[in-house]
């Protein structure tokens, strides 16, 4: 088991690296790259948790689970930063802003929670003991990512001064600004 998992984390950091640069340059923001990168490790820590409440062992069907899950995880808080950093409103910190905005990614979010766990639903149902750690921890963590998405992604934004960074950013780069400091 021990050799499995050196196995799975040797080829998991070079991924894991090269997902934090995707989402760094998608986002063109470390601290927003790190705000979706600490919703899927907050998910993972959800995954085992559920595993744990279901009573199963922590063996290397519930690790790759929980290693899979990140890539699922992320994706509720990278809508919701995407519909945050469209919103100028809720770039400049407006509270109602950042809510509304958050509402109206909950559909997506919730929706895209749903089909995941119910695919894993037939796995969990059957009980079986090879799968259900695997299944029970993406499931759990699926839905812990839906809860950490819609909850703690658009207030770690407003806390942190995201926003304020990224517009701060974006009128630097603005046009006819021949030299952004002096501007400021």
């Amino acid at each position: 088991r021990g050799d499995a998992v050196g196995g799975l984390l040797s080829t998991a950091l070079p991924l894991v690296i090269a997902m934090l640069g995707c989402v760094t340059l998608v986002f063109n923001s470390f601290r927003l790259a790190a705000l979706v990168f600490s919703t899927g490790v907050l998910s993972i820590g959800l995954a085992f948790l559920g595993v744990w409440l279901f009573g199963l062992p922590m063996g290397l069907m519930a690790i790759i689970g929980g290693m899979g899950l990140l890539g699922i995880a992320i994706n509720g808080a990278i809508v919701v930063l995407s519909a945050l950093t469209a919103n100028k409103d809720a770039v400049a910190g407006d509270i109602q802003a950042i809510e509304d905005v958050t509402v109206d990614a909950t559909r997506h979010i919730v929706a895209t929670t749903f089909t995941t766990i119910g695919g894993f639903a037939p796995l969990i149902a059957t009980g079986d003991s090879f799968w259900l750690p695997l299944a029970t921890g993406i499931a759990g963590g699926v839905a812990g990512s839906a809860i950490l998405g819609l909850y703690f992604t658009p207030a770690a934004f407003k806390l942190l001064g995201v926003g304020r960074k990224q517009a701060r950013a974006t009128r630097l780069d603005a046009p006819g600004l021949a030299y952004p400091a002096a501007a400021e």
